[in-house]
């Protein structure tokens, strides 16, 4: 079965994916961001309100943070078929975050300017700025949450929270065909022992309907400070967005998205009552 054009939607977010085959394996170029959800639950202990309490505050106060935050994306895509690995093209995109949403602009592939992300061709994921944050929020606050000890790269020992989402919570939905599936899936948030920063944020479903042509969808973002006008502010660094088909052919396709020349934005305004100048005198 194949189908011309499938929709992945988390909150107000929107994934487009399209080439629908199958693949069986992840992205070799990815690195240490592929992060296996192997070990048992029964080897981490429900969390207790005050660590709920702690994350939520955190992801509150980065979310208050990236507000009138404005920074580059460039997103390289991938593709695998069978054994052979291969880069497909890059798109470059300038990301502002207005209320708590992400608006796309400048968005350019090859030769070719985009107005809207929906346009662009091709595996693209959005929404890595705030809205990964915000629904993630959501969801420690309504899921049946669990935490333990892991050992990530490049950070060491880090606290590990895990939550799932059920499919009746709609938050995350498949559309293939113009039929909606809601999707359960589970999600990590790794955070610092120490400062209680996030390192890392990883949404995975696997129990995609089976007409759908999806095997998995993993989407993880990993995230660093950065120095903003003497303000320190943990934001997205790199982000990983896999989608896994299973249909006649071994395929498989990714994006590796690096974040980059942070900025805050600013309006000025003045009020000038009548009978003075702009200088102020009458």
């Amino acid at each position: 079965m194949k189908f011309s054009k499938v929709t992945v939607v988390a909150g107000g977010l929107l994934l487009i994916l399209q080439h629908l085959t199958n693949g069986q394996s992840g992205p070799a170029s990815a690195g240490g961001m592929v992060h296996a959800f192997t070990r048992e639950d029964s080897a981490y202990s429900r969390a207790i309100p005050e660590q709920t309490q702690r994350i939520e505050a955190t992801i509150d106060q980065r979310l208050s943070a990236i507000t009138n935050l404005v920074c580059h994306e460039q997103i390289a895509r991938y593709a695998r078929k069978g054994n052979s690995i291969s880069q497909l093209d890059t798109l470059d995109v300038n990301v502002e975050v207005l209320n708590g949403t992400e608006r796309y602009s400048r968005i350019r592939r090859k030769e070719k300017t985009f107005s809207d992300m929906r346009e662009v061709p091709g595996t693209w994921s959005v929404g890595e700025m705030a809205t990964l944050l915000s629904a993630t929020r959501d969801a420690i606050g309504l899921g049946d949450i669990r935490v333990g000890q892991d050992e990530l790269e490049h950070w060491g020992r880090s606290l590990l929270m895990m939550f799932k989402y059920p499919a009746s919570s709609r938050r995350w939905y498949l559309r293939a065909n113009s039929r909606v599936n809601w999707l359960p899936f589970e999600g990590r948030v790794w955070t610092s022992p120490l400062t209680g920063e996030i390192l890392r944020v990883t949404w995975v479903a696997n129990d995609l309907p089976a007409d759908s042509g999806v095997a998995q969808v993993l989407w993880t973002v990993d995230f660093s400070p950065v120095n903003l006008s003497s303000l320190m502010v943990t934001v997205p660094q790199k982000a990983l967005y896999q989608v896994t088909y299973k249909n006649r052919a071994d395929y498989i396709e990714w994006n590796v998205t690096s974040f980059s020349e942070y900025r805050r934005y600013y309006s000025d305004s003045a009020i000038h009552f009548d009978g003075e100048d702009q200088s102020g005198e009458k």
